[in-house]
């Protein structure tokens, strides 16, 4: 791991007292240093959300990672634990509209995202040459009321194929399933 990389964990679950002490404490016991942490409660759920980032000690960011999750899930949480030093891979659906799309990789190669975009996939043809121009490979998939199931099927496919961690709508004028969402359940 890089040695000026951070963890950052976001934990959600039941709501219960102690859930911000418990967590500053468990990385104060391991000498981390709490860099941002923010916590949500939502009233009607009982349910607690936080982010929280720090810089672990010495040189077993893994094993941290591991043990962050153990940590949370006794608390009964759960936890996602990453490194600042990986770079995400995303892809960008897109419909007939353009601006967000430009905007987005424009903003890609500034160096404004902590990721890189792995594909293009869109229900029209449209962009493909601004696709390729970006160097990122398109997928043109058609969506039809009559194959919304079938085409959706295949859009999982691309993004497993290509190793992809989250998704961005850019202007993407479909509605996706709860069956896509279930299936997908990435960010």
């Amino acid at each position: 791991m890089d040695p000026g990389a951070t963890l950052v964990a976001l934990l959600h679950g039941p709501d219960q007292p102690g859930l911000v002490a418990k967590t500053a404490g468990w990385i104060f016991a391991r000498n981390g240093n709490i860099l941002h942490a923010d916590q949500h409660r939502d009233m009607e759920a009982g349910a607690f959300f936080q982010r929280i980032e720090w810089v672990p000690t010495g040189g077993a960011a893994a094993a941290e990672i591991g043990a962050f999750r153990d940590f949370a899930a006794s608390l009964g949480m759960t936890a996602q634990v990453a490194s600042s030093a990986h770079r995400a891979k995303g892809a960008i659906f897109v419909s007939q509209a353009d601006h967000c799309f430009h905007d987005l990789l424009l903003r890609g190669r500034a160096g404004e995202f902590a990721g890189d975009f792995a594909c293009v996939i869109s229900n029209h043809p449209d962009l493909a040459g601004a696709a390729r121009h970006y160097g990122l490979p398109f997928h043109h998939v058609p969506v039809t009321a009559g194959n919304k199931a079938a085409a959706e099927a295949q859009q999982l496919q691309l993004l497993r194929d290509a190793g992809v961690e989250f998704v961005i709508l850019a202007r993407y004028m479909q509605v996706l399933s709860a069956e896509f969402c279930r299936r997908w359940a990435g960010p």
